[in-house]
């Protein structure tokens, strides 16, 4: 009886000592870069960058994102990803996608045009990170907005 006794303390301590998973913060976007591909289409780049306050390491299984400008959805970035992230530790997620430059109501110069100068336009990315920590899965939400310029 005293051996199960043990037992049973010992695992209830056990137990109360493992941390529930945390999900991974949001921190920012950086590297925000539209490059004009051709007259119709242009690639637009970012790399979230999230921090993962587990210990043990996490991975990234994908986004799903939509690029919006003047509130209007431009782009939608859905991706699957297979990406391992240390434990307390920063992490960047890239974030690529092509545009056409038809969907922002423009013509090829308009867009450009309204692109490159020293305030741009204002893009807003708005949706979610899928990741999986310790076989539980998390959603970070990312909602962030930022001015473009246009890279030539």
């Amino acid at each position: 009886m005293r051996k199960g006794l043990y037992f049973l303390i010992l695992v209830l301590v056990g137990l109360s000592s493992c941390n529930k998973p945390e999900s991974p913060q949001f921190k920012y976007l950086e590297n925000v870069v539209v490059e004009l591909e051709s007259l119709s289409t242009a690639n637009l780049h970012a790399e979230a960058i999230l921090f993962n306050p587990n210990k043990n390491t996490i991975t990234i299984k994908g986004v799903d994102i939509d690029v919006l400008i003047d509130e209007k959805t431009i782009a939608v970035l859905e991706k699957d990803y297979d990406i391992k992230v240390k434990g307390n530790d920063d992490f960047v997620v890239p974030l690529d996608v092509k545009i056409r430059l038809k969907d922002l109501n423009l013509n090829a110069i308009g867009s450009a045009l309204g692109l490159i100068g020293d305030k741009g336009q204002e893009i807003r990315y708005l949706g979610k990170i899928k990741v999986k920590a310790y076989g539980v899965p998390f959603s970070v939400k990312i909602d962030y907005k930022d001015n473009i310029n246009l890279k030539i």
